[in-house]
């Protein structure tokens, strides 16, 4: 008996050592499985537009004027978020920002106000479109507000018409004719948006954004986009885009009938 009681109490120093290797053995494979599974989930796809011209476009975006009344917005890093935007679309080509300023100051362009100035940076910039706009809104304490408004406007075609024009979808450049079915306007199309945080269906809108994007595994998920008034203003100049392209699509669709029509008049 007391030779056992000699042998057990020798034997006990051993065990703590025995539960703590177990112990790592289990963390170990716990963080393994915890890697296979983050390893393994399902990529999220971010919510993408596409373009409705059948043919690449080059397009620039001039800054926006400011209308907020705050000083905190920068119009140049705004319209640089809205570039990034179109640079996300297949067929949508754009120029640099920087060289946007560059031609607008060798015309003494403080900023883009009509018809006039955007056709003459147009041509001076030798791009297809040109997006400018203003901010009317701007608050980045939470939740916070975006107001925008822009517009969309075209280079001339030769022809007629501008370089936007649905006609050209089937209509050959060397046909006068075919320029006159929908009539000739400046700007071809505009969006508009007050962006609240507050309220359900941005912030619904916010998180479809969010989905597939990088910084997906941040602490604050999809709530960076409220924590940041830089990330909440890509998020705004991804939902302009959104409706200025859901505008395009619409204007097109809308003006093949007639376009139809003006072909079917003109066979033999």
């Amino acid at each position: 008996m007391r030779q056992d009681a000699m042998t057990s109490e020798q034997d006990m120093p051993g065990r703590p050592r025995c539960r703590f290797a177990w112990t790592a053995m289990l963390l170990v494979l716990a963080w393994a499985l915890l890697g296979c599974v983050k390893g393994d989930r399902k990529v999220e796809l971010p919510d993408r537009y596409d373009s409705p011209y059948p043919a690449p476009k080059l397009w620039a975006v001039a800054p926006l004027i400011n209308h907020s009344g705050t000083l905190l917005m920068d119009p140049a890093r705004l319209a640089d978020k809205l570039t990034q935007q179109c640079q996300q679309i297949d067929g949508i080509e754009t120029i640099p920002v920087n060289r946007v300023l560059e031609v607008m100051a060798e015309n003494d362009f403080t900023a883009i106000t009509g018809v006039a100035d955007a056709m003459t940076l147009i041509e001076a910039l030798n791009v297809d479109g040109l997006i400018v706009g203003s901010v009317t809104a701007w608050d980045p304490y939470e939740p916070p507000k975006i107001g925008m408004a822009i517009q969309l406007y075209a280079r001339r075609n030769p022809n007629g018409g501008t370089r936007l024009d649905p006609r050209q979808l089937s209509a050959a450049a060397t046909d006068p004719s075919a320029y006159s079915v929908t009539r000739y306007r400046q700007p071809v199309n505009h969006a508009a948006a007050y962006l609240d945080a507050g309220h359900g269906d941005i912030l619904s809108r916010l998180q479809r954004y969010a989905k597939g994007r990088s910084g997906e595994d941040s602490p604050a998920g999809w709530r960076r986009y409220l924590l940041s008034m830089d990330l909440y203003s890509e998020f705004a100049s991804h939902e302009l885009m959104r409706r200025l392209f859901k505008a395009e699509w619409e204007r097109l669709m809308t003006d093949r009938p007639a376009q139809a029509a003006a072909d079917s008049q003109t066979e033999p």
